[in-house]
């Protein structure tokens, strides 16, 4: 944490992108830290907004000297409130508020319910321990697509956290659910326990696999787990797979994980074509070779072409707010309206594609 603060500080730009900074754990000198950049008029804020994210994340008893400034964002009140209140729960009462979280959600839409209670509630469980792990693994077999609730995605989560190896296989078979979110979940789910086993596992499933998108959500496993295994199963899966979308996530992976025999393949399909409205592979090799420091003698055509894309996008997403004028001003186009909730070009898209902002609405 205190060499992410420190890059932040050397960053000369209004806009930094911290989206996984809220997993890194806090002490009280990096708290105390957080709380003085998020005073700052240097940033923006969407950089605000992921820096108290990562403040929301913090163990309450670190931020109890802080309650002064805590108390000045009802936001921020509510969500350290409520980890104080899921900490000193027993754990008969902190099983009970789960159940009610689930019933209360049950026939909603992910955007009705306050999701980060429920991820709260989920991390108190697991570290606790008081779930047995077979009462868990009863739950995910007993997934049934007509359910309302939201309670196998949740147990999806707690396998995760409680980095149950058992429920690997069930979590693959999730991967193929006819659901927005219950396959996202079994993706971070299986990243969370992270082990070979679950790269063997997909790798056998991939291609034999039923559900249209399997194959969607489990090309994006392999490259988030570091091991040697995931990058052979890349090398192994990438050349087999005929689906152009599947393939350049798999290609992804390669990038992700740094792997210099995957960096043929990888430059082919740059060169033959990708899904570019998925990603950009060109951002993805190009970034893999300047932080591995690989020489390559492509980097100046990829460096071009993704300056030219950048500034091809910063004009593009100028227009679009002069598209939208202030709603007070009834007929009049002079004066540019600004959403002050405005998204980053590197922020997760508000439409839920699950691409970046830039790749899909913003484009």
């Amino acid at each position: 944490m205190p060499l992410l603060l420190e890059k932040l500080k050397q960053s000369k730009q209004a806009q930094v992108h911290l989206f996984r900074g809220y997993k890194f754990p806090q002490t009280e000198e990096t708290i105390r830290e957080l709380l003085a950049l998020c005073q700052s008029t240097a940033y923006d804020d969407n950089t605000k907004f992921h820096l108290k994210n990562m403040l929301y994340h913090s163990d309450p008893q670190l931020l109890e000297p802080f309650v002064e400034f805590i108390d000045k964002d009802p936001l921020w009140k509510k969500r350290v409130q409520q980890k104080r209140n899921l900490s000193i729960m027993d754990d008969q009462e902190l099983v009970s508020a789960f159940q009610l979280f689930i019933e209360q959600t049950t026939d909603k839409f992910v955007n009705e319910f306050d999701t980060t209670y429920g991820d709260e509630i989920v991390n108190e469980l697991s570290r606790r321990t008081c779930i047995d792990p077979d009462a868990v693994l009863q739950k995910l077999d007993a997934y049934n697509p007509e359910d309302l609730s939201y309670e196998t995605a949740y147990f999806v989560q707690l396998a995760g956290a409680m980095k149950l190896e058992a429920a690997i296989p069930l979590l693959c078979g999730l991967l193929g659910a006819e659901d927005d979110w219950l396959p996202e979940k079994a993706v971070e789910a299986l990243v969370h326990i992270g082990t070979t086993s679950v790269v063997t596992t997909l790798a056998d499933r991939y291609f034999a696999a039923n559900g249209e998108y399997f194959r969607l959500y489990a090309s994006d496993v392999f490259g988030k787990i570091k091991l040697s295994a995931s990058e052979e199963a890349l090398l192994t899966l990438l050349p087999e797979e005929q689906n152009l979308t599947y393939a350049t996530r798999l290609a992804d992976g390669l990038c992700e994980l740094g792997s210099s025999k995957g960096l043929p393949l990888v430059q082919a399909m740059v060169e033959g074509g990708y899904d570019r409205g998925l990603m950009s592979l060109t951002e993805s090799i190009y970034a893999y070779c300047v932080i591995s420091n690989t020489p390559h003698p492509s980097l100046p055509q990829w460096k071009k072409e993704l300056d030219m894309e950048e500034a091809r996008l910063a004009r593009r997403e100028k227009e679009l707010e002069q598209m939208f004028v202030s709603p007070k001003l009834q007929g009049s186009l002079s004066i540019p309206y600004t959403n002050p909730n405005k998204v980053g070009r590197n922020d997760p898209c508000p439409c839920g594609s699950g691409k970046k902002y830039k790749k899909c609405c913003g484009a």
